[in-house]
């Protein structure tokens, strides 16, 4: 007979349920564990989105603090992954700011995304961007636009490098800005604040590597 599962949340130990092997029983059992625990309340929309946002946040970290940094880069292989999941985090952090704000945001294209946030939205990215040191092409919100724009596609082109001749420029110091403003922005609301992750995506790293 096989163990017992343990179920865990927020890193704390919830308790155990059967290992029937049947994936989709397994699964219910978890959940209705999760729900009869107290502090195991189920996730809103927004704490939904600004999690998954903040995963792929973290595997961009990683894999610019591993093989990205200095020169010439220890693995620079490295910068396929990292810019898609780094695109794809920032779609993520859109659509958290979009729910936040009461606004259901669709499509991959990070230009558009930021382009349809409310007025209250932006004026909140007006904010962190101005809290903070300005990088090389970020000092206000009109720079925080070109550089959305200038990676706005990256999710769809990156992912199938392979099959193109070029790959359009990403610029390491502001596509991370980004990440940081967006991230700042969310985990600081009150609606996603009781939902946020140990080990919250930070500054990345600091330098002045282009790709």
């Amino acid at each position: 007979m096989k163990e017992p599962r343990k179920i865990y949340f927020e890193g704390q130990f919830v308790g155990e349920v059967p290992d029937t092997g049947n994936v989709q029983a397994d699964m219910k059992a978890a959940s209705a564990l999760l729900r009869s625990h107290a502090g195991a309340k189920p996730l809103t929309r927004p704490q939904a989105a600004f999690r998954q946002a903040s995963a792929f946040a973290l595997n961009a970290q990683h894999l610019f603090n591993t093989g990205l940094i200095g020169t010439p880069p220890r693995k620079p292989m490295n910068v396929i992954p990292f810019a898609v999941n780094a695109a794809f985090a920032i779609e993520l952090y859109l659509k958290t700011l979009g729910f936040i704000h009461g606004r259901k945001l669709h499509g991959h294209d990070l230009l558009s995304l930021l382009d349809d946030l409310p007025a209250e939205a932006k004026d909140l990215l007006r904010l962190e961007i101005t809290s903070a040191p300005a990088t090389e092409g970020i000092k206000d919100f009109d720079g925080f636009r070109t550089e959305v724009a200038r990676v706005r596609h990256v999710f769809k082109e990156w992912r199938y490098l392979h099959e193109r001749d070029s790959a359009p420029e990403i610029r390491f110091l502001e596509f991370i800005r980004v990440l940081d403003v967006l991230h700042n922005v969310c985990r600081t609301n009150e609606q996603i604040r009781p939902a946020t992750i140990g080990g919250d995506a930070k500054t990345i790293a600091s330098g002045d590597a282009r790709a």
